[in-house]
């Protein structure tokens, strides 16, 4: 039994029948509910106060109180507990200013379907959460745990940002240098300890490090109010870019050499593999939003190079493809972070080679020991397969409901088509055309057109049905090049003269396990549907190719719900008018049709179901005034020798 699906929820509800409906459709998503219901003010108290809670699920008019005070009594006792709200007439400026109290979501009753995704969502938030302060505990101890082992080795460090001169003092420099923690980090204060010789010694490599983006190291002698020590100092620059870059330092107070200093080693390698190996993309940001580090994961969910980025403002560099909407909400993270605050941010994120990418991203500031934020840092959760993963199962719940629905239909409409086609049929046979009847001779074209609409109709009716029972198919091992040859084979006389046809099908035969009829629809619905966009073309092309592409190499290794290792693509490509952006998104909804009376509308919706049922599925891309393509990917059958 999975654990993350069982959910203690606290309903405050007054309506039985609500408070039903609400645990019926969560248990119908697959979730194990225990619940309780309350509806007075000291029943509400009482349960949150004995009992704990995963979420807290209520209504806004309630008998003695309302749904304002449950949110601020949660946020007040449990400021991390869920609040959704699930209630009627409720204006939707109100409803806002809900959400803004600390309410994560507000659902009319009608639309109580979403609640479960809702729930999902905030959920696996809080999980996140959860996860991501034990990831932080665990950086905070192991920075405690770097400090103490400085201070036993007497080894302190320092960083200095320029132009900025941002200045940072590790606990130990303070008191290897012997000044209070409240002064103020300066580099003048050290180069005052120095002797003259070597003060003037240090400002020349100060100089030659900054210049040369290089690393030195040598001992130096500081005079101390707590008397002269020998210190081993070591620098290292590290240039953003023309104006900026930074300075890090260690002073190694070596008038007492230990052996810790392995120890040293060891817990900075503790701090850098922690956050390296965490499962999180980890952005570090100076104060300005510029990126100084980026963990490993960062490079590989975002696809950029540390070294390409570095130094350059966050938004501006990462996410300037991203759109409007994106970068307001992670504009305004930054400011909330500047000013000692977290913020919560879904974002979008483009791809250079145009793949989108979903990310759950974190705000939050890093303060020195006085509390001085020091610098900014942007967590981000790739959650692009779960969002692909809930658009796929919307469209096959789409699919499924709207294939019910006319089944039915069909199945009805067809018993009255069927008496209808009987009676025409017993008119044709009794006005026959020998018949002396000059009325009789007059109906019968009517008749004739009748019998012709009843016979489109029927057809329509057998496409509906054959939409419905997809799943009901007796799949066998087929060869999908063959199939292709067989299919192009009797529909080029349709486009001969007309269309220029381009076909690249290779050599090798291409094994699947499908049904021969499905196959031949699949194939005869796309070509049709080429035919049509080609039809004001002047100077029509369609181009046909077959290639065997392995999961992870391909495409669909970002769709992320196949199984399979390798499948057979198959293109179709016209050069006709291209597909508008707004109707590209709707063209597998069952009956939508771009040709007028000329289609059904089931076409493309036939085809996706069909592909989804195989395991494979279709992708299309499509630019006005260009052309279009579609992408077939039929999983390849694994036993064949």
């Amino acid at each position: 039994m999975d654990n993350q699906r069982k959910i203690n929820v606290l309903v405050v509800e007054d309506s039985v029948a609500s408070y039903k409906a609400i645990v019926s459709v969560l248990e119908n998503f697959g979730f194990i509910v225990s619940s309780e219901r309350v509806e007075w003010k000291i029943e509400f108290e009482k349960s949150i106060l004995d009992k704990s809670w995963d979420l807290v699920i209520s209504d806004y008019y309630l008998p003695d109180f309302d749904g304002k005070y449950v949110i601020h009594r949660i946020k007040e006792l449990n400021p991390e507990l869920p609040v959704i709200l699930v209630t009627e007439f409720i204006p939707e400026e109100a409803a806002s200013e809900y959400l803004n109290l600390g309410a994560v979501e507000f659902l009319p009753k009608s639309s109580i379907i979403k609640l479960p995704f809702v729930v999902n969502r905030e959920l696996e938030a809080l999980r996140l959460k959860q996860s991501q302060k034990k990831a932080w505990e665990m950086l905070v101890h192991g920075e405690e745990i770097l400090t103490r082992s400085q201070k036993i080795s007497h080894l302190g460090h320092f960083e200095v940002i320029f132009p900025e001169n941002n200045t940072l003092w590790s606990l130990e420099l303070y008191r290897i240098l012997g000044y209070e923690f409240n002064e103020i980090p300066l580099m003048e204060k050290v180069w005052n300890l120095l002797d003259f010789d070597e003060r003037k010694k240090i400002e020349s490599i100060w100089q030659e490090v900054t210049s040369e983006n290089t690393s030195k190291e040598f001992i130096l002698h500081l005079n101390t109010k707590h008397g002269r020590k020998k210190v081993n100092l070591w620098l290292e620059a590290e240039r953003f870019d023309e104006n900026r870059f930074r300075i890090f330092g260690t002073i190694h107070d070596i008038s007492d050499v230990s052996d810790l200093e392995n120890s040293i080693q060891l817990n900075e390698q503790l701090f850098k593999g922690i956050f390296n190996n965490s499962s999180q993309a980890i952005f570090l940001l100076d104060l300005q939003g510029h990126i100084i580090r980026m963990n490993r994961n960062s490079v590989l969910s975002f696809e950029r190079n540390e070294s390409d980025v570095q130094g350059l403002e966050l938004i501006s560099s990462i996410f300037s493809d991203s759109n409007e909407d994106s970068i307001k909400k992670l504009t305004y993270g930054m400011k909330l972070a500047l000013k000692n605050q977290t913020f919560e941010v879904f974002v979008s994120y483009r791809l250079r080679d145009g793949r989108e990418k979903y990310f759950d991203c974190d705000f939050y500031p890093l303060n020195d020991a006085n509390g001085k934020i020091i610098y900014i840092v942007l967590e981000a959760k790739d959650i692009t397969e779960k969002i692909v993963l809930e658009r796929a199962y919307a469209q096959a719940q789409k699919l499924e409901a709207l294939g019910t629905f006319a089944g039915g239909i069909a199945h009805d409409f067809n018993n009255l088509l069927t008496p209808m086609m009987a009676y025409i049929s017993y008119l044709n046979a009794e006005w026959s055309k020998e018949s002396s009847n000059e009325m009789i001779e007059r109906s019968l074209p009517a008749i004739e057109g009748i019998s012709k609409s009843l016979e489109r109709a029927k057809n329509l009716i057998q496409q509906i049905l054959t939409y419905s029972k997809i799943e009901h198919v007796s799949s066998k091992q087929l060869d999908l090049r063959e199939q292709l040859l067989q299919v192009l084979n009797e529909v080029k006389f349709v486009s001969a003269n007309k269309v220029t046809l381009f076909t690249d099908l290779g050599n090798e035969s291409a094994f699947i396990e499908a049904d021969p009829i499905q196959i031949f629809q699949i194939l005869s619905n796309l070509y049709e549907n080429s035919l049509f966009a080609l039809q004001d073309s002047q100077n029509p092309r369609i181009t046909i190719s077959l290639t065997k592409v392995s999961y992870e190499k391909s495409e669909l290794f970002h769709v992320g719900f196949l199984k399979n290792t390798e499948y057979w693509k198959l293109s179709f490509i016209d050069n006709g008018n291209g597909i508008p952006k707004e109707i590209l998104e709707k063209i597998f909804d069952p009956f939508f049709s771009t040709k007028g009376g000329k289609g059904t509308g089931l076409g493309l919706s036939i085809i996706y179901g069909i592909l989804a049922k195989m395991g494979g599925t279709i992708l299309v891309d499509s630019k006005v005034g260009v052309g279009t393509q579609f992408d077939l990917y039929f999983p390849a059958w694994k036993a064949i020798v």
